[in-house]
């Protein structure tokens, strides 16, 4: 009798787990022959555009749980090969971007550029991350995620019953768009549905806005955890800002080893001089480093004086040297915004991870108007850039900032020629306008190569 049950039970969850199968599992594929899988296609399902979607996220810090039946459809825009994008999935349809927190890596094998996407949202979260909306799941107040609006759908059950692979259609062309469209689109604030988009940006110049900034022309942004593990990760005395300067950082993003090598150096003890690649200001704004040590020494000595110790120098001196001593042991890599300037005056950030394949790779000398790596007798002249990539906008308490993002490695060139969709052809909602003519780039990142004295060492592209 018992053997009886257990076998009605089994054949029982095996029904119930085709009926689910049939109605709710997506079909996965393979990277090398995309053409041969058999694809959903759930069009008479979705309920939303993308910016429909979005526009359900009202409040900011107030993420919105959906209830409703509601579906989306978008195509795959973003790609993690080359590790620059992580855990997320960027989807576009006419009206917009939605990033989405898929929480697992190498997603360019199962979600190709260019496949339609679609997404079960019911049970799902939209919030917003330093102005870029995402769909995620609930976060835990007490987890790893609490301080986001959404954590990332990681468990394999959710992301089987509400994202579902399409068939494919060609990878999204990027779009141009000008100074004045992102200017425009900063004024605008995240609703805009420029973000997200794959875009293609002229005449990016290095440096920063010296109204903002009256002692720096050049900056990069970044920030570095004394403990990267601790219960209040944003505490100052935990988390130091690197925003003043360049601090000699010439490389895309900073690894864990680079950045361990750049404490025990020194290198962001003190500013760096932006006139003079590795020379020290005297004139220093910030010293961030400094201040996190100092921050930590005053809660401690307020600490033992609270218990009625007095603190001498030389225990001061030693606290100073732990610190010093956790932050280098708890170097991690960190991602880095390099700052450049458009025509219009507008900042542009490009944002690269530290955990990118090409996350120490030098920024090209010709485009920070550097004496070449190679050649230290050569010096070149700040030449502009023209960038592929995702753009978003980064809000934080200095302001807005639109930042790119690399699909591709900035310092290879492209497995094949890109086309790209000039400004001319892209309407006012940034979707391309019918009989469009597209242009070829080959890499992701090209510049002139001028030298000081104006010599012509020829074009990357």
């Amino acid at each position: 009798m018992k053997k009886i049950l257990i076998a009605v039970a089994a054949l029982a969850a095996f029904v119930s787990c085709q009926s689910l199968k049939e109605e709710w599992q997506p079909v996965l594929g393979s990277a090398s022959e995309p053409a041969s899988e058999e694809f959903v296609n759930y069009d008479s399902r979705v309920t939303h555009t993308i910016a429909a979607f979005k526009a359900l996220y009202t409040t900011s810090k107030s993420p919105v749980k959906i209830d409703e039946n509601i579906w989306i459809k978008g195509q795959v825009v973003s790609s993690d090969r080359t590790g620059n994008v992580y855990r997320e999935l960027y989807i576009q349809d006419g009206t917009g971007v939605l990033d989405v927190k898929v929480g697992r890596s190498s997603m360019y094998s199962d979600y190709h550029l260019g496949q339609w996407i679609y997404i079960n949202c019911k049970g799902l979260v939209l919030g917003e991350y330093d102005g870029t909306l995402q769909l995620g799941v609930e976060k835990d107040s007490r987890g790893p995620n609490a301080d986001y609006e959404v954590a990332y759908i990681d468990a394999q059950f959710i992301i089987d019953t509400h994202i579902f692979k399409g068939s494919p259609d060609g990878r999204i062309l990027p779009i141009e768009v000008t100074p004045e469209q992102i200017k425009a689109a900063v004024s605008a604030g995240r609703q805009h549905p420029l973000w997200g988009r794959y875009v293609y940006v002229k005449d990016l110049t290095y440096g920063c806005n010296t109204g903002h900034y009256t002692h720096v022309n050049e900056k990069v942004f970044f920030f570095i955890y004394k403990d990267p593990n601790a219960k209040d990760k944003k505490a100052s005395t935990n988390r130091f800002f690197f925003s003043d300067g360049t601090y000699s950082v010439n490389r895309w993003a900073i690894t864990k080893n680079r950045m361990s090598a750049y404490l025990k150096e020194g290198r962001l003890d003190k500013g760096f001089d932006w006139r003079a690649e590795g020379g020290l200001r005297e004139d220093r704004y910030d010293d961030p480093l400094g201040d996190g040590i100092e921050a930590n020494l005053k809660a401690y000595v307020e600490e033992r004086e609270d218990m009625g110790e007095q603190v001498s120098e030389a225990a001061r001196e030693a606290y100073r040297k732990a610190v010093r001593e956790e932050i280098v042991r708890n170097a991690a890599a960190q991602s880095v915004s390099q700052y450049f300037l458009l025509p219009n005056g507008q900042e542009l950030a490009i944002r690269s991870s530290g955990y990118g394949r090409f996350a120490d790779k030098y920024v090209p000398a010709e485009i920070l108007g550097r004496r070449d790596y190679d050649n230290p007798s050569v010096q070149y002249r700040r030449n502009p850039a023209c960038v592929l990539g995702l753009i978003n906008l980064y809000t934080s308490s200095s302001g807005d900032t639109p930042q790119i993002t690399f699909i591709e490695d900035p310092c290879e060139e492209l497995p094949s020629e890109i086309e790209y969709i000039p400004s001319e052809y892209v309407n006012d909602d940034f979707s391309v306008k019918e009989g469009a003519v597209s242009k070829k780039v080959k890499r992701v990142l090209s510049y002139d190569r001028f030298d000081e004295q104006g010599t012509d060492h020829g074009r990357v592209e």
